[in-house]
């Protein structure tokens, strides 16, 4: 049924990513199905933080968050379902939904965990940015 699996983590709260990575690991087995795994470090990309950081900071930083979510992949998917990772910076409901048509997903499978109700009125939910302009099948699990 499904081929490619989308999967972002987001490496400040894994614990909140469990439950939604049951959910990929289930059915990446059902449809023999690969699982992307990506985070997105908000921020860096922006003028005010590049600016005033050295680009070896940035580097650095990048790379470590990689090592991380690869370390997670390893971690916590099975062996016998292929997997990549992928990090990215800036916006992260964009970021998202670039990702999922540059690898040609076809479900987009995501945890929604409660935020502050002072987040959710200036920042707006990732999840429902997401939900509203996915064009691909998607789950959202709820904690």
């Amino acid at each position: 049924m499904f081929t490619k699996i989308l999967l972002p983590v987001d490496m400040s709260h894994e614990q909140h990513s469990q439950r939604a990575l049951d959910a990929a690991i289930f059915q990446a087995k059902a449809s023999n199905a690969s699982i992307h795994l990506m985070t997105v470090i908000p921020g860096f990309s922006m003028p005010m933080v590049s600016t005033y950081l050295p680009r070896d900071i940035l580097v650095k930083a990048h790379e470590e968050v990689k090592n991380k979510l690869r370390k997670f992949a390893e971690e916590h998917i099975p062996n016998d379902i292929s997997r990549t990772i992928q990090v990215a910076d800036g916006t992260a409901y964009k970021k998202i939904l670039k990702e999922a048509a540059r690898i040609g997903a076809d479900l987009l499978i995501m945890a929604n965990h409660d935020s502050n109700k002072l987040d959710k009125f200036f920042l707006g939910s990732v999840t429902s940015k997401i939900a509203e302009h996915c064009k691909i099948d998607l789950m959202i699990i709820k904690d």
